[in-house]
């Protein structure tokens, strides 16, 4: 399957980018957090339209809808398919926002994928979730500070090959503080050991990626992790002796 990655600074250049990346190919198309604050100011009409000429999903980012921040999935129907909200909420968000109470999950081309935002790929019991939930691909619109992005790698890595699923990432773009770097992780077995492998999609500009995902090629990877889990996983209680 084909992902597009978006990383634009305008609402014109979205659309433009949006439109090469879906004349590329791209089956699924993801844009970043908050690369516009507000659900208001997201070019919502024109996406649903790229949507529909393309025969895509479109996730146009995350944004701020006066109660919380949400992440909309557009069918190839032009549709509203469902809505993640970031359930995480970080920094002045939480002085301001309600934290969500779900996360989105969706088929494309008999792929499951699942949608989370930002700060809640931090938490691991968020992705075990949808993992569970058979979730093959993670999308991830984001919107991490140029200083974050050698930890929010390892979140990305970390939480790829603790699920054994590929996670795809668009981080906006608002210099100087935010530049970019969108990436995808894919598990990769190498020998008798599973890798995480980092892909960097965009750089420190406006930009487009397509790339290819195949689940397959780590379907029993994931199965394998997944039947461990409902084997051997279980509360330990343990005991602590204060002297």
């Amino acid at each position: 399957m084909k992902f597009g990655v978006v990383q634009p600074i305008t609402p014109r250049r979205a659309l433009e980018l949006s439109s090469r990346a879906l004349s590329e190919g791209a089956e699924v198309l993801l844009l970043p957090e908050k690369w516009v604050q507000n659900l208001e100011e997201a070019p919502l009409s024109e996406m649903r339209k790229l949507a529909r000429d393309f025969s895509a999903f479109v996730i146009p980012g995350a944004f701020e809808d006066g109660v919380s921040v949400v992440a909309p999935i557009i069918s190839p129907e032009g549709e509203l398919r469902g809505i993640s909200k970031k359930i995480f909420l970080f920094g002045n968000e939480r002085e301001r926002l309600m934290p969500g109470d779900r996360v989105a999950i969706f088929t494309a081309r008999g792929v499951k994928i699942g949608v989370i935002i930002c700060y809640d790929l931090d938490f691991p019991e968020v992705t075990r979730a949808m993992f569970s939930k058979g979730v093959e691909v993670i999308l991830v619109p984001s919107r991490v500070k140029a200083r974050g992005m050698p930890m929010w790698r390892k979140y990305m890595e970390v939480r790829s090959l603790e699920n054994r699923v590929a996670v795809v990432n668009a981080n906006a773009i608002d210099p100087p503080e935010f530049t970019g770097g969108s990436a995808a992780v894919v598990p990769v077995r190498k020998g008798e050991f599973v890798e995480p492998v980092y892909q960097q999609l965009l750089t420190e500009e406006e930009g487009y990626a397509v790339l290819e995902v195949d689940p397959l090629s780590y379907l029993k990877e994931r199965m394998e992790r997944l039947k461990e889990l409902r084997q051997n996983l279980q509360v330990v209680e343990v005991s602590l002796n204060s002297t």
